[in-house]
């Protein structure tokens, strides 16, 4: 797998960055497991329970994502593999802030909605992140066995409520990017950018899965009727309807950095280090965006992000903005879920984790370029609750910024201090 990865790392055609965002239990994280075990990575049987991208114990005890998981996997669509980069966010509306900063690492995002609750506040909050950042959306409608099996609907009437779904969805986006909207970005079942199935049983279908496998909606309601989900999910299988359609739909990062460099960063779009961002230039100057900061006990602080420009190689030393000094990188490498794997170098377009930068804080800029613009600092959606008063203290205790939402500390911290720091946050009622 790692093999795979290195190589499609240097083809940008080849590669999608993006996030899974929704609402708290509409089923991201079962969802990320049914795409890595279709990708060989975890077990198919354990799929839908493993929970894999919730790695830490907390997460595990309480069921939910708290943190921001990355994972690079290969898919095949049409006989040729394409390197998925995904990152699970939280739906939790207490960390939402993982959520906006993950929408400026990718550039494609699977919105996820429960068929029986539609579509929620958080679901509004994370599509309005997405759609500020120009990420595009496709849906994925979860939980349908529940229309089916537990509000005892019939086929008509399932029908007429995931038309509800979608027709909520598009309604957020028109609203909420007009411009994007007019555009093509909304979503649309008979165009193949919406998905619908059950995460949890391991499958799915779309207008072009029906079309490939001869699976129409009324089959799909008389598996689920007659509890027979495991046929369902051989003819059906969820990572193929999903990652088919995130192939297919959602941008590559030479198609997407032409869009969205021109939205997070105020610098000369004409000069070399503009051009060279919008046209992911591997061999360029460095362009490096971090997103999250986390601990790793053995390597220190790990800085994860978005690499716009250049390549990120081991050793070669690096400007972060806001200080004046030079760092060295000491690794690169990408996340497997909880895992860290170090390879030899990462081209523009990717995802990267980066170990060496001792002065990057979330939003930091890095590159090789002396005087560069920075990144337009990451907007959250909520005014942060916790401000700290001086920058140094900050920097040296690991908070990283002045005024930062509470949910961004706890990814900078040890992780034994960050468990202690959220039951002070909730006791307090924060």
């Amino acid at each position: 797998m790692v093999e795979r990865v290195t190589t499609l790392m240097n083809e940008p055609t080849k590669i999608r960055n993006i996030g899974i965002v929704a609402h708290i239990d509409h089923g991201k994280t079962t969802l990320s497991d049914n795409l890595l075990a279709g990708a060989g990575m975890i077990s198919k049987e354990l799929a839908g329970r493993q929970l894999f991208m919730d790695s830490d114990e907390e997460e595990q005890a309480r069921g939910i994502t708290i943190d921001s998981s990355n994972v690079s996997m290969v898919h095949n669509y049409n006989n040729e593999d394409y390197l998925i980069n995904l990152i699970d966010t939280p739906g939790h509306v207490d960390f939402g802030g993982d959520v906006t900063r993950a929408m400026r690492a990718v550039d494609g995002a699977v919105v996820v909605v429960d068929a029986v609750e539609g579509t929620m506040p958080q679901t509004e909050t994370v599509l309005r992140q997405a759609l500020r950042e120009h990420v595009r959306p496709v849906l994925f409608v979860n939980k349908v066995d529940r229309l089916i099996n537990e509000l005892q609907v019939d086929s008509q009437e399932m029908q007429v409520r995931l038309g509800k779904v979608i027709d909520h969805v598009n309604k957020l986006i028109k609203n909420m990017n007009p411009e994007k909207f007019k555009a093509g970005w909304k979503v649309d079942a008979a165009a193949g950018t919406v998905a619908f199935g059950s995460a949890l049983y391991n499958w799915a279908i779309s207008v072009p899965m029906m079309k490939k496998t001869g699976v129409s909606f009324k089959d799909v309601y008389d598996y689920c009727k007659a509890g027979d989900m495991k046929s369902l999910a051989e003819k059906c299988p969820l990572h193929e309807a999903v990652l088919d359609m995130v192939i297919h739909f959602l941008p590559d990062p030479l198609e997407a950095q032409k869009d969205r460099v021109k939205i997070i960063w105020h610098g000369d779009e004409k000069s070399e280090i503009g051009k060279s961002m919008s046209s992911a230039n591997s061999g360029g100057d460095l362009a490096f965006m971090v997103t999250d900061i986390s601990v790793d006990p053995h390597a220190g602080e790990v800085a994860t992000g978005r690499l716009f420009s250049g390549s990120l190689t081991r050793g070669m030393e690096v400007y972060t903005s806001g200080t004046l000094k030079k760092s060295r990188v000491q690794q690169v490498g990408i996340f497997m879920g909880p895992e860290r794997l170090e390879v030899d170098q990462i081209p523009a377009g990717n995802i990267a984790a980066v170990t060496g930068l001792k002065d990057a804080i979330v939003g930091s800029t890095v590159t090789t370029l002396d005087g560069m613009s920075p990144f337009e600092s990451i907007r959250h959606v909520s005014e942060p609750v916790v401000t700290v008063a001086d920058v140094h203290e900050a920097s040296a205790a690991g908070f990283g910024s002045l005024s930062i939402p509470k949910d961004a500390i706890v990814t900078s911290l040890a992780r034994d201090e960050a468990n202690k720091l959220r039951v002070a946050i909730n006791r307090e009622g924060l």
